[in-house]
């Protein structure tokens, strides 16, 4: 099947009119989670649950009426998921495709992972009569797809722990349990897969059609291995020239790459050449998972970047110690710390800050607070910086966290309680609304970049939800990531600046 068929079949599988499925049922099993994900992701259109069993007669699961096979479905179904043990699915797909489906997305293991003659011989008889009936699907040994194409009526055809709602960030992982952990840190998702083995639709096919979706505005990839190294450089060259593609590449070490084959049947392939593909063509390449999660955040909430050879950075902190770690950071990373008494409108600036804020701070960037006790410093020197011509993008610490800072507190006697008592009526009188301004001054100037840092997690932390929707960054834990992200970023910008330049 050419690659014009298998995307004209894959607009049907992440849009279909109905689902059919078969392994259905009520008990705590896969059959039934996967039932319940896909109610429970907001999908409304027709589901068919699909049991043979006389038990099921005259029954329902999950509200739906049960079917004993395919061919009693009342009309013509698109898709079809398969939740049946290993020895049942190529007889499930042998029933979609008499009954003219399609695509289908296979949930069940034991196929090309497995490396037994038996097991083996089983997942070719399953490529081969696919194949032979035109049918596409996703798997086996997956965690099934999500797909908010139809954003009224999103479809989670998976059992992941995951409640994703419609969102840019198409992703596909070569490992459901990762990708169900990248999804619910980013939950706002445009199409998700968990491609398992690959027997039929592969990582390079999910791509393409994420490249030629107007919709996905980034693509995110855990890659174990690639299928087709030729056919990823050829859709990565020309996708990154209008939007990133984030790859978090596992499999990287000998062992890894063992691991890997025995996980998703997979061949990791040499790092060298990979991270010399990915160089070539733009992609953003990262070995740890939490600077992945950054960098997919990142890539919709500051880009497009200035494509000066440096970014222009300017810190404010409320103590030293961390603006001289932010500045040592920056500049280990490219990222260019401005000296205000270097810049034409730097004097002025200082002279302005040192209105606000007592004789002794750092009268230079890093804006060094110095703890002060005036409210409206920080509003009155982040303005300054803000309206001045000095800064590409500004670190600044968030104190939307400073409840949770209390909290950590742990008095041992009545001094103790009374101090934790008088931080909280602070809070109270003021550091409610932080997370309003923090996210109102990013909203007043959309041109300039700021980035919040906390040393408090930020990935899967309520805290920081308001400031998601709102798509303002912030990093927290660990502060490397920051520095790391940004210029990885900066990095991308430049090359596809590459490209509108010769246009």
């Amino acid at each position: 099947m050419d690659i014009e068929e298998k995307l004209k079949l894959m607009k049907i599988l992440f849009n279909p009119k109905n689902v059919a499925l078969i392994g259905a049922t009520n008990k705590p099993k896969i059959g039934s989670m996967v039932g319940i994900s896909m109610l429970g992701c907001g999908f409304t259109k027709k589901i068919f649950p699909i049991n043979p069993s006389p038990s099921y007669k005259n029954k329902k699961i999950l509200g739906y009426e049960v079917f004993p096979s395919l061919d009693k479905c009342p009309e013509q179904i698109d898709l079809v998921g398969i939740v049946v043990p290993p020895n049942a699915v190529v007889d499930a797909v042998k029933q979609a495709i008499e009954n003219d489906v399609k695509t289908a997305a296979i949930i069940t293991a034991g196929f090309g992972e497995v490396k037994t003659e038996e097991r083996q011989q089983e997942n070719q008889e399953l490529v081969k009569i696919a194949e032979k009936g035109g049918l596409i699907f996703v798997g086996p040994n997956s965690m099934g797809f999500y797909s908010s194409e139809d954003k009224n009526s999103p479809l989670h055809l998976g059992f992941g722990f995951m409640l994703p709602k419609p969102g840019n960030v198409s992703i596909v992982s070569q490992s459901g349990t990762m990708g169900t952990i990248i999804c619910n840190a980013l939950q706002r998702i445009r199409y998700f897969v968990s491609s398992g083995n690959e027997a039929s639709l592969t990582l390079e096919d999910y791509l393409q059609y994420y490249a030629q979706d107007d919709e996905t505005k980034t693509i995110a990839l855990f890659a174990e291995g690639l299928r087709s190294g030729k056919k990823f450089k050829e859709i990565c060259a020309e996708t990154t020239k209008i939007k990133p593609i984030v790859i978090l590449k596992a499999g990287i070490t000998k062992t890894g790459a063992r691991a890997a084959n025995s996980h998703t049947g997979s061949i990791a392939g040499a790092l060298d050449m990979n991270k010399s593909v990915f160089k070539q063509t733009g992609v953003i390449y990262t070995e740890e998972v939490s600077e992945f999660i950054y960098l997919i955040k990142g890539a919709q909430y500051l880009l497009p970047l200035p494509s000066s050879d440096s970014l222009r950075a300017g810190i404010v902190s409320g103590g030293g110690g961390m603006g001289v770690h932010l500045t040592d950071l920056c500049e280990k990373h490219g990222i260019k710390v401005v000296d205000l008494n270097l810049e034409p409108k730097g004097p002025k600036l200082i002279e302005d800050i040192s209105e606000h804020l007592p004789f002794y701070w750092s009268q230079n960037n890093p804006i060094d607070m110095v703890a002060t006790r005036n409210p409206t410093a920080f509003r009155n020197v982040m303005d300054l910086m803000l309206n001045s011509d000095c800064f590409d993008v500004i670190f600044t610490m968030t104190s939307a966290t400073f409840l949770e800072r209390i909290n950590m507190l742990k008095p041992d006697n009545e001094y103790g309680k009374r101090m934790k008592e008088s931080m909280l009526i602070m809070r109270n009188n003021g550091f409610d609304q932080i997370a309003d301004y923090e996210i109102k001054m990013c909203q007043e100037h959309p041109d300039k970049k700021i980035l919040y840092v906390s040393l408090t997690p930020s990935l899967g932390n309520p805290i920081f939800d308001k400031y998601d929707e709102n798509e303002i960054m912030v990093f927290g834990g660990n502060l490397e990531t920051a520095a790391i992200v940004l210029r990885k970023l900066h990095d991308y910008q430049k090359y596809v600046n590459r490209f509108d330049n010769k246009k």
